[in-house]
Parts: C-alpha cells; structure tokens; sequence
C-alpha cells in the first residue's frame, strides 16, 4: 500500500459515513452479545422448569439491530439538521460578503474608469484651444486613474494567485529595517500630500532574516498606504521593528479613527472592510488579505490593535529563522 493510498484511507477514517459504519457495527455485536444473554436466560429457566420468557419471542438480531439503528439515526438526523443549518448560516454570510465585495469592486474599476475616460474626452475636444499646462493637466488625471486601476488589478491578480498556491516566493537573507527605511521613503511624498510624518524607529539593530523582499515589501506597503489614508491631517505615522524572542516585529501606528473592537479580526478577511472606514476610503479590502497570505507563506502572522488614546497599530511578525524556506524559490502550496 503506498503513501497516497494509506492518505486516502486516512482521509475516509475521518468521514461522518466511517463513524456511521463503526457505529451500526458496534450496536451489532451489542445485540448479538444481548440475545446471547437472553438464551443463557431461557436455558436457565427452562433448566429450572420455569416457563420461558415471553420476550424471547420478540427479541431476536434483526429486531434489536433495527431499534437501534432507528435510535441511531435519529440522533445523527437531528445533529446533521443543526449542521446544515450553521452551513446554511456561514454560506449566506459569504454570499452576502461577496456582494458587497463586487459592490466595491465595480465601484473601484468604475472611478478610475470614468476619470480616464472623461479627462480623455476634454483632451480630445479642446486639443486645439486649451493650453499646454491644462493638456498636461489632463494627462496627469488620466495617469493617476490608470496607476489606480492598474493597482486595483493587481492586488485581484495577487491574491487569486497566493490562494491558488500558483505564486512564487524567493527567500533569501535580507535586511528588514532597510526594507522599512526604502518603502518609508517612497511614501514620503504622499504623506507630505496629507501634511504627515512618517517616522521609523528601530529599537534594535536588525540582522539579516530569511525572507521575500519584494512580497515584505508589498506587505509595508499596504500598511503605510491604509496608515495614510486613515490618519488625520498633521499627524505622525510612526513604524517601529523590534525584536521579540526568536522573531521580528514590526509596528505601524496611525492616529485615525481607531477599529471597531468586533472587527479587529475579520478585516484581514478578503471580502471584509472596516464599517467605520470603508464609507469614507473606498478601496476594496483585498490589502490586508494579500498580506496575511504573504505572512503566512513567511510561517509569521499579521494583526490589528486600538491604541489606548487614538488610532490603531497594524502588526506583522516574522520568525528569525525559516529553515524551511531556504531554498532559492518556494511554491505556495506546493507539496512537500
């Protein structure tokens, strides 16, 4: 018997239908033994020359097997009726979750859209009349809807990839607080936009960790990028790494809004936003899912937390060492 063999009987072990088998097996053998004890009376007292027990005329294999079993079922009725029912709950939960996901979806592919296409039309129609500094004005709106779009597009195509297990991921030693320094000054100047400060400590000096550059820094990306977008004008955005144990955390705080305590967890869910956020940020969500799935193939985790006075601090922790993982290239789901 191979492996994948011995795999499959296992899997089969697990199935409600082997624990069914195992079940009408054991009340089988407990009717056998139950009649075998019912003879043992009837030859007593037929030794005693007692008349025998009318019930030994009824009480036979079959009949016993046959209450049980319908005993059985019912009971395994009544548990598989409460299951389809939570099924039934956690499926209209995800249908409705992804409504409101190609909901936001259409809305996000729609503005970027609508400004490429109407900015466009004005080009066309005062090419001839307009100035240069306006013309250029809107080649600059067609470019940003289209880095919009062309970002939307991408987080999609991201994270069908990472939950299909069809992405690569290249882990070598890396610098992480060079990574934090990189991506922060790349948002520098969007922050500026916002009249915000974005500042990095680093409590410890940072040795080099086994990881994906470019998918670490995807995941720094889309933290200062929300960081951003929910903090107050004026504000500070601070990102601090530190060392913990056997591993490596990193913290971005904002001082926005905050996180309803309820949804702490699930905004890391692909079909979820923040309900105190999404009316006023847009997006669609996809970010923190992309990053849990990239936290997870670094065998690390991602979370969210309410600072006692304001904002929120959005966290990721990678292990110190990932034997596993160092090999040249790792196939997300890719079996061992």
């Amino acid at each position: 018997m191979n492996s994948k063999t011995i795999s499959t009987y296992k899997d089969w072990m697990k199935t409600n239908a082997f624990k069914d088998f195992v079940a009408v097996g054991i009340i089988a053998f407990q009717a056998i033994v139950l009649v075998q004890v019912l003879e043992l009376g009837k030859t007593l007292t037929t030794m005693a020359k007692q008349e025998a027990w009318p019930i030994d005329k009824f009480i036979t294999v079959p009949v016993i097997v046959a209450l049980a079993i319908t005993f059985y079922a019912q009971g395994r009725l009544k548990e598989r009726t409460i299951e389809l029912q939570e099924a039934k709950k956690i499926a209209e939960a995800a249908n409705n979750s992804k409504s409101t996901f190609l909901s936001n979806v259409s809305h996000e592919l729609r503005t970027p859209m609508h400004g490429i296409l109407s900015f466009a039309s004005f080009g066309i129609k005062k090419h001839a009349t307009a100035n240069p500094d306006k013309i250029l004005d809107y080649f600059q709106k067609i470019r940003q809807s289209g880095e919009t779009l062309l970002m939307l597009l991408n987080d999609l195509l991201d994270l069908a990839k990472l939950e299909s297990g069809k992405i690569t991921f290249k882990f070598k030693p890396a610098n992480l607080n060079s990574l934090i320094d990189v991506v922060s000054e790349e948002y520098s100047a969007l922050a500026l936009q916002q009249n915000l400060t974005i500042h990095c400590e680093h409590l410890e000096s940072s040795e080099r960790i086994i990881l994906d550059t470019d998918k670490i820094r995807q995941v720094l990306r889309n933290l200062l990028n929300n960081a951003i977008k929910f903090s107050p004008e004026g504000g500070t955005i601070d990102v601090i790494s530190f060392k913990k144990a056997a591993s490596i955390v990193v913290t971005v705080r904002d001082q926005g809004a905050g996180i309803p305590e309820n949804e702490l967890e699930n905004i890391f869910d692909k079909f979820i936003q923040s309900g105190k956020n999404k009316a006023s940020a847009g997006g669609t969500g996809l970010g923190l899912s992309i990053c849990r799935e990239i936290l997870d193939a670094h065998k690390g985790r991602i979370w969210a937390e309410n600072n006692p006075d304001t904002g929120a601090n959005l966290s990721f922790e990678i292990p110190l060492s990932l034997e596993a993982h160092r090999q040249e290239v790792v196939l997300v789901g890719s079996a061992c």
